[in-house]
C-alpha cells in the first residue's frame, strides 16, 4: 500500500513545495518593491535638492553597484558586464516603477560567477607558485579592466593570489621581528602559513557570499548604491543592519576606535577617549589592523573584508574579549587582548594641556566631536566643556590657545554656535538653508571668555560643524586657521528616518520595517554667504596639500552637491588682536623653510606613485617593493614627529582652586600619558605654537 501511493505523495509534495516557493518569491518581490517605492518617496519629498532620477543617475547607479559587487574586476567576465550594459540607462525607469529587474539580472550572474571563482581559487591555492618567474601584477582594477574570458580570469586569479600570499608572507616575517633584507628565498613553513591565511580569508568570503542572507544583503547594497548617487551623505541601511541605528544612538559595545580604510587594509584613525582601546594604552593611532579574533579566539586576517565586517568583528557582547594583531607602519606586529565595553561617543570630551615653547606658556585644546549633553540641559555638552577648559588655561596665564579640530567630523550645530561665544563677541556664526527658508544662527550675547591669540587646527577629516567653527573664526578674523589645502567640504545636514508600516494588533498585522534612511535635508553657509559644501575651508596657513596619505574629501564623490553663494547682510569683525597680514606672511615663510612638511609631501607623492606601479611577483623583487612601501610610510610618520631633543614640554592644566593634596594624579594615567607624549612630539602643533608667538608679538597695525 505504501509503495502504491508513494509516487502520488512525492508528486503532491513537489507541487506543494513549488507553490510554496512561488509564494515566497512573490512575497520577497513585493517586499523589495515596497522598499524601493518608500525610499524614493522620501527622497523626492524630503531631500534638500533631490537629483533628477534620469538616465544620468541611472548610469551612475549602474556603475556604482557593479563596482561594489566586484571592486577588483575579478568576479565578472567582460561579456557579463557588456550584457548588463543593456540596462545601464533603464535603472531610473525600473526604480521609479519599483521594479528589481536589473538587480535580479546582475545577482543571477554574480551568484554563478562567485561559485566558479570559489572553485578556481581553491584549485590555485592547492597548487604551488613559482616565485622565480619574472612577472608582475597590476593592483589597479581600472587599469586591468575585466578578464576577457575564463582563461584570462584564471591567470588574473593566479597572480592575485600569488601577490596576497607574498604580502602575507612579508607581514608574518615582519611580525616575527625578522629583517626582510636578509631574506633570499621563501621559507616553506612560513609560505604555508601565508597561504593558509589567504585560503581562510577567501573561504570566509565565499561563505558569506552564499549564505541564506546574501541576496537580501546585496539588495540592500543596491538601494544604498542608488542613494549614494543622490548625494554621498544620503545613506540607506537594510532592516537588519544595526550599524546606522548604532550611529544614531552612538551607543554600542566595542573598543572605541574610529577606523580608516586604505585599499583593502584597515587602520586606527582615532581612539575615542571613552573606549577600552584608549584606556588600555596598547592601541595607537595609525596602527594597521592585521587580524581580529573570531568567536573561537582564532586570529582572522581582515585585509579585504568590508568595513561592516571588520566593525562587526570588533563589536560584541559587553566584557567579552577580543584580540587584535596590530602594527605601526614599518614596525614589528604585536597582539593585544582587550575587553569590549560600552562606547558612548559623548565621552569624547574636550581636554586641554599647557605647552611651553621658548620660555612662554601656551594652551592646547583638543575637541574630537561637537557632542550634545545627554541630559538635554546643555550643561555637559562640547561648548560648556570647552569653556571650562579655557578657564583652566587662563588660570595658567597662557599667551595663546590652539583649538585642535583635526579629525573632528562635526556634530551638534547648537554646540558649535554656543562655543563661538567663548572666543568672540556675539554675531552671526552660520546660516542654515532648508528647502523653504534660510535661518541665521547667532552666537550668545555674552562677552568672550578668551580674546587672545587663537589658532584653529584642521585637516582633511575636519567636517561639518568643525568647518562652521573654522570658517567663522577665519571670516571674522578672530584667529588663524591652519592645516592642509582644504577641510573635508561637508556643508550639509541630515535627518534619519525609519521606513516602514505600522501594524494593527486588532487585525493581527505586524509592523513592517523597510530599513532606515539618513537623508540630506539642509545646507550650511558661511557668514560671507558662501557654502562650506564641496570646497570646505581653505586655511590661512597651509602645511601641505595633504596631511593624510589616503584622505578623501567631499569632492572625491561625483554626486556631491555643489558649492553656491547667497547674499547675506554685512557682519562685524571679531576685533583682530594681531597684525593679520604680517603674521600670515611670516608663518608661510616658516612653513616653507620647515623640512618636515616638504618631507611629508615628497613621501606621500612617492608612495602614491609606488602604489600605482605594477607589483613584481618574484620573491626578491617583491620583498624590495614591500620594503619600499614601509619605508615611505615610516618616513611620513617620522617627519610628523619631533625629535626627542625638540619635544615640547607638556602638562595638564591644574585648577588653582583645588588644594594640591586633593588633586588627582591624572598626568600619569595610561591613556593621558600617551596623549601628552603624542602631542609633545607633534610637528604641526609645534609649528602652530610658533604662529601663536608671532601673533602675540605682532600688534594690530591695519584695520580689517
Amino acid at each position: 500500500m505504501h509503495h502504491r501511493y508513494r509516487p502520488f505523495f512525492l508528486a503532491a509534495l513537489a507541487a506543494s513545495c513549488t507553490i510554496s516557493a512561488k509564494a515566497q518569491n512573490a512575497e520577497v518581490k513585493k517586499f523589495r518593491s515596497d522598499v524601493i517605492s518608500n525610499v524614493l518617496d522620501k527622497v523626492k519629498t524630503k531631500h534638500f535638492a533631490p537629483r533628477a532620477l534620469d538616465d544620468q543617475w541611472s548610469a551612475a547607479v549602474w556603475a556604482s553597484y557593479i563596482r561594489q559587487l566586484d571592486p577588483n574586476n575579478s568576479i565578472f567576465l567582460r561579456e557579463d558586464v557588456e550584457r548588463l550594459t543593456a540596462q545601464q540607462l533603464l535603472l531610473d525607469d525600473q526604480l521609479n516603477a519599483a521594479q528589481t529587474t536589473f538587480f535580479d539580472s546582475v545577482y543571477t550572474i554574480y551568484r554563478q560567477r562567485m561559485q566558479e571563482t570559489k572553485a578556481l581559487c581553491e584549485q590555485i591555492l592547492a597548487g604551488r607558485f613559482d616565485y622565480n618567474q619574472p612577472e608582475s601584477f597590476i593592483l589597479s582594477a581600472t587599469q586591468r579592466g575585466y578578464p576577457a574570458d575564463k582563461k584570462t580570469k584564471e591567470q588574473l586569479w593566479r597572480k592575485l593570489l600569488k601577490h596576497q600570499v607574498l604580502r602575507n608572507y612579508m607581514d608574518l616575517q615582519t611580525a616575527a621581528g625578522d629583517t626582510l633584507a636578509t631574506l633570499t628565498a621563501p621559507d616553506p613553513a612560513t609560505e604555508t602559513k601565508a597561504r593558509d591565511r589567504v585560503r581562510k580569508w577567501y573561504t570566509d568570503q565565499f561563505r558569506l557570499a552564499s549564505n541564506a542572507r546574501a541576496e537580501d544583503e546585496k539588495f540592500a547594497q543596491y538601494i544604498a548604491a542608488a542613494m549614494i548617487e543622490i548625494d554621498p551623505h544620503t545613506v540607506y541601511s537594510g532592516p537588519t543592519d544595526k550599524s546606522l541605528q548604532q550611529q544614531i544612538t552612538t551607543r554600542y559595545f566595542g573598543l572605541g576606535m574610529e577606523l580608516s580604510e586604505k585599499e583593502t587594509d584597515y587602520f586606527v584613525k582615532r581612539l575615542l577617549p571613552g573606549g577600552t582601546a584608549a584606556r588600555s594604552g596598547a592601541v595607537k593611532e595609525n596602527d594597521q589592523i592585521l587580524s581580529i579574533s573570531d568567536g573561537k579566539g582564532q586570529l582572522i586576517p581582515v585585509s579585504g573584508l568590508t568595513a561592516g565586517e571588520v566593525t562587526g568583528m570588533i563589536r560584541g557582547e559587553k566584557d567579552t574579549e577580543v584580540k587584535l594583531m596590530l602594527r605601526q607602519p614599518g614596525d614589528t606586529a604585536r597582539t593585544v587582548a582587550l575587553k569590549r565595553g560600552e562606547v558612548i561617543d559623548l565621552e569624547n570630551r574636550a581636554k586641554s594641556a599647557v605647552m611651553e615653547k621658548n620660555g612662554k606658556k601656551f594652551g592646547y585644546l583638543y575637541l574630537p566631536l561637537f557632542y550634545l549633553d545627554p541630559s538635554g540641559y546643555n550643561i555637559n555638552g562640547a561648548s560648556n566643556d570647552v569653556a571650562l577648559e579655557v578657564e583652566k588655561l587662563k588660570e595658567q596665564e597662557v599667551e595663546g590657545i590652539i583649538v585642535d579640530l583635526r579629525g573632528n567630523g562635526g556634530g551638534s550645530l547648537d554646540e558649535v554656535v554656543r562655543m563661538s561665544s567663548t572666543f568672540m563677541e556675539s554675531g552671526p556664526v552660520t546660516w542654515l538653508r532648508t528647502q523653504t527658508h534660510v535661518n541665521r544662527y547667532n552666537g550668545p550675547a555674552n562677552p568672550p571668555a578668551y580674546d587672545g591669540p587663537l589658532v584653529v587646527m584642521v585637516d582633511e577629516n575636519s567636517a561639518s560643524a568643525s568647518e562652521i567653527f573654522a570658517a567663522v573664526i577665519q571670516d571674522r578674523r578672530r584667529g588663524l586657521v591652519v592645516g592642509p589645502s582644504s577641510t573635508y567640504g561637508k556643508g550639509t545636514a541630515q535627518m534619519t528616518l525609519n521606513i516602514g508600516k505600522m501594524g494593527n494588533a486588532a487585525l493581527g498585522t505586524k509592523d513592517i520595517s523597510y530599513g532606515s534612511l539618513r537623508l540630506t535635508t539642509q545646507k550650511f553657509y558661511r557668514v560671507t554667504g558662501t557654502s562650506t559644501q564641496l570646497n570646505g575651508v581653505r586655511p590661512d596657513i597651509i602645511f601641505s596639500q595633504k596631511m593624510q596619505p589616503e584622505a578623501q574629501r567631499e569632492r572625491s564623490f561625483s554626486s556631491s552637491l555643489p558649492c553656491d553663494t547667497l547674499e547675506f547682510p554685512a557682519y562685524d569683525m571679531a576685533g583682530t588682536s594681531f597684525g593679520y597680514d604680517r603674521v600670515v606672511e611670516q608663518a608661510r615663510k616658516q612653513v616653507a623653510a620647515n623640512p618636515a612638511f616638504s618631507a611629508v609631501t615628497e613621501n606621500m607623492e612617492a608612495m602614491k606613485q609606488h602604489a600605482t606601479s605594477a607589483v613584481p611577483l618574484q620573491f626578491l623583487e617583491y620583498r624590495k617593493h614591500y620594503s619600499e612601501t614601509a619605508r615611505f610610510e615610516k618616513n611620513i610618520r617620522n617627519a610628523k614627529t619631533l625629535p626627542a631633543a625638540k619635544a615640547l614640554t607638556v602638562e595638564l592644566p591644574v585648577s588653582r582652586s583645588i588644594r594640591p593634596d586633593l588633586r588627582k594624579d591624572e598626568q600619569g594615567a595610561g591613556n593621558t600619558k600617551e596623549w601628552l607624549k603624542a602631542i609633545s612630539q607633534d610637528v604641526y602643533i609645534d609649528a602652530s605654537l610658533s604662529f601663536l608667538e608671532n601673533m602675540a608679538s605682532t600688534p594690530v597695525t591695519e584695520k580689517k
